[in-house]
């Protein structure tokens, strides 16, 4: 209980005209032991009762605060699962199960503060080309869906959200954040081919570069081509050789060599003769903005980079099937997400080597010496977890 409080509002009668009614002592487990610990009684004027703050902002619990950290640091720093993370806490003396662990992690994470208010207490310093991608979470008889950007310079997050589904409202939403609560610096935007995706940036970010994912749209061609498209039997040879000459134009290393190819495609009497007229038409209303990249050199062909923060968060998510709830789920990828934003990052290829040994708020000019993960992302000063209705996420 903080210094200065002299009342207490009672659960039980929502009174406030109480006093203090002694102390009583509990064990506090800290990683060196169980310790005595004081915590504040009160009695109610107005019930006659006696109670004891729960729950109360500065409480600290059976738990010590540096318990709760450890278990975090061993579920989030080394991808621990929860009876993991117990068994290493039973190793240093200390007495607890799976279930408790969760407990304590989800009360941490739910007082973790969301992307957008960790980019707007420390504010980056962001490119202005992002990658904008969507998952999907399983939360109880349904999906969910991740809406996510990344810098495509330093990898940083600046803002993700838990929507119900992947939609034009949606990711409006997502960029009127960016652009109006964060204040991004919008100098392109590469995804895949969404509609939805479209739309919101017709509405909120108008007339900015936008790429169309390269490798996207090879996919979608290629399915396209195999399921779709009615190109005759006995011509597979011919729709191999469009989409090596597709490939070509797709990873030209010029835009003057991108319109030599697509000027060749157009030209081939074999494509025409076995009717690939349709793949044509995708490539040539496609191709202005499958070659952004070239006008505008900051801005990548491919959304690689956010498809990989998807990669790193799935590694997390996948293996537990199922959250039981949005809040649960929500807790969990925010905690994952700021984690992430102060890893030190190892496994960067050429050319972007220079990337490696340092992590993603570094790499947007954040001075995160001494700063422990953890502190920075807790909205106000952590609660030790007593009791929760959910089940843990297995």
């Amino acid at each position: 209980m903080p210094r200065g409080t002299r009342h207490q509002r009672c659960p039980h009668c929502q009174q406030v005209d109480t006093k203090r009614h002694g102390i009583m002592v509990i064990q506090r487990i800290t990683l060196q032991g169980a310790r005595p610990h004081g915590v504040q009684r009160w009695y109610c004027k107005g019930c006659q009762r006696a109670f004891t703050p729960i729950r109360t902002e500065g409480h600290e619990s059976r738990y010590a605060m540096e318990v709760v950290e450890k278990a975090a640091q061993l579920y989030f720093d080394q991808g621990a699962s929860y009876r993991a993370v117990a068994r290493d806490l039973r190793q240093l003396g200390i007495r607890i199960d799976a279930k408790r662990c969760w407990r304590l992690i989800q009360d941490l994470a739910a007082r973790c503060k969301a992307p957008w208010e960790l980019s707007r207490d420390l504010a980056p310093s962001w490119s202005g080309y992002l990658a904008i991608d969507g998952d999907s979470v399983k939360v109880a008889s349904h999906r969910e869906s991740i809406l996510l950007g990344v810098d495509v310079e330093s990898l940083d997050i600046p803002h993700l959200i838990l929507a119900e589904h992947e939609d034009a409202e949606n990711w409006v939403f997502f960029l009127l954040v960016l652009k109006e609560t964060l204040g991004y610096p919008f100098k392109g935007v590469v995804s895949d081919d969404d509609p939805a995706i479209r739309y919101a940036l017709d509405v909120v970010c108008p007339g900015i570069p936008h790429q169309l994912c390269v490798k996207h749209f090879q996919d979608g061609l290629h399915r396209y081509l195999r399921y779709q498209s009615s190109h005759g039997r006995g011509t597979w040879r011919e729709v191999d050789r469009f989409e090596t000459a597709v490939r070509y134009c797709l990873y030209a290393r010029g835009l003057e060599e991108a319109c030599v190819c697509l000027a060749a495609i157009q030209g081939d009497s074999g494509f025409r003769r076995i009717h690939l007229d349709d793949g044509i038409g995708m490539l040539e209303r496609s191709f202005d903005r499958l070659t952004q990249h070239f006008r505008h050199p900051g801005l990548p062909r491919t959304s690689n980079v956010a498809e990989g923060a998807v990669r790193k968060l799935d590694r997390r998510l996948t293996p537990m099937d199922s959250f039981a709830s949005h809040e649960t789920a929500w807790n969990t990828i925010k905690m994952l997400a700021a984690h992430g934003r102060f890893r030190i990052l190892t496994d960067c290829r050429r050319p972007n080597q220079h990337r490696n040994g340092f992590a993603p708020l570094e790499l947007a000019k954040v001075n995160i010496h001494g700063l422990n993960w953890i502190h920075v992302g807790q909205k106000a000063p952590p609660l030790q977890a007593d009791s929760m209705t959910a089940n843990p996420a297995t």
